[in-house]
């Protein structure tokens, strides 16, 4: 009998393959495809999509909008502490994740800017800060955070990044990290796309610090995801269950739409809804809507990974990636992507 074992989940990436900047052109990026029926592998660009699905397919992306959740702040002794946002929980109150040399004191102030908050709580590597300025949390990291990209990124933020790590389709501020499936896409791709006849819809699920939380424990299955908020419209369902009848393609954008949808059909939710999930998808999940899943090259034993090889399995993906290596693919947040077709299963 085999136990889970997250080295199974590992692989060797060469560095010089971890994108630290996107391309000019979004939509120049590669892409992967794999048909699962057929076997065939073909290396293409992003903006050829179009040309490998069929009229009436549906694709669903994931409208977050990325905060400049990273702040900067000092203590009136000149202390550096870094605050990433995650949430507020109330109007007053917002909870972060910190970094320090030293871990600060309750009742501390400190300071960003002309802005100023105390230090309500601190647990672990979460800090509770109490925000006393007129303007809420939400406006003041708008005018002075930054954008968190993923701390692999060894570099500075730049004013570019606060394009390049935001879909042209976000609308909801409310996440930590880009769906990074999405950044692909160009404003001329999703025309071309509805062009075509081929169905765009869109969720929303607000990507939280989780997403880069690495599992610990070898026996992935003990890992927590923890909870994310997302927001569903009827009329996603309704295109769907069309679709469905119409045996076409329901294909996820990304990790974050993958979970949403399966959730909603585990809950037997089919009507608009806001809610949380905290579905961890690895090995063994029997997928229930979709047959197609657009989708970044992540990290070896991370949660994505092993999504990844939840729709695939373990060797194909593992051959896949390797690949992908082979072929100087790109690696990552700012990487290229790889779309898997199951279009008869599910």
């Amino acid at each position: 009998m085999s136990y889970p074992d997250l080295n199974d989940f590992d692989f060797n990436l060469p560095k010089n393959l971890i994108a630290t900047e996107p391309k000019k052109d979004r939509s120049s990026s590669r892409l992967m495809f794999y048909n699962c029926n057929s076997s065939d592998t073909q290396h293409l660009n992003f903006n050829k999509l179009p040309d490998i699905l069929e009229e009436g397919d549906v694709l669903i992306l994931n409208n977050t909008k990325v905060l400049p959740a990273r702040m900067n702040l000092l203590k009136k002794t000149g202390g550096k502490i870094e605050v990433l946002f995650q949430e507020e929980i109330s109007e007053t109150e917002f909870v972060g994740i910190f970094g320090s040399s030293r871990t600060p004191q309750i009742n501390t102030k400190i300071y960003i800017d002309d802005y100023e908050f105390t230090i309500k709580n601190i647990k672990n590597n979460k800090i509770t800060l109490i925000n006393l300025n007129k303007k809420n949390i939400i406006e003041i990291l708008n005018e002075c955070g930054e954008m968190p990209l993923p701390k692999y990124i060894k570099r500075p933020v730049s004013s570019d990044d606060e394009h390049n790590y935001q879909t042209v389709y976000a609308k909801q501020y409310g996440s930590v990290a880009a769906p990074t499936a999405g950044l692909h896409f160009t404003k001329d791709l999703l025309r071309t796309l509805k062009k075509r006849k081929i169905k765009v819809e869109f969720i929303t699920l607000h990507i939280s610090y989780n997403t880069f939380k690495p599992i610990e424990d070898h026996d992935y299955t003990k890992h927590d995801i923890g909870f994310e908020k997302f927001n569903i419209e009827k009329s996603v369902f309704d295109t769907i269950n069309q679709a469905k009848k119409n045996k076409k393609r329901i294909i996820a954008v990304g990790t974050t739409v993958t979970r949403v949808l399966e959730h909603c059909y585990s809950e037997n939710i089919n009507h608009s809804t806001s809610s949380k999930t905290d579905l961890f998808i690895y090995p063994g999940y029997k997928f229930k809507i979709i047959n197609g899943l657009i989708t970044n090259f992540h990290l070896p034993k991370s949660s994505l990974f092993l999504l990844t090889t939840s729709f695939l399995g373990i060797d194909k993906s593992l051959t896949l990636y390797q690949d992908a290596i082979n072929n100087r693919y790109r690696f990552y947040s700012y990487g290229d992507s790889m779309f898997i077709d199951k279009v008869d299963e599910v």
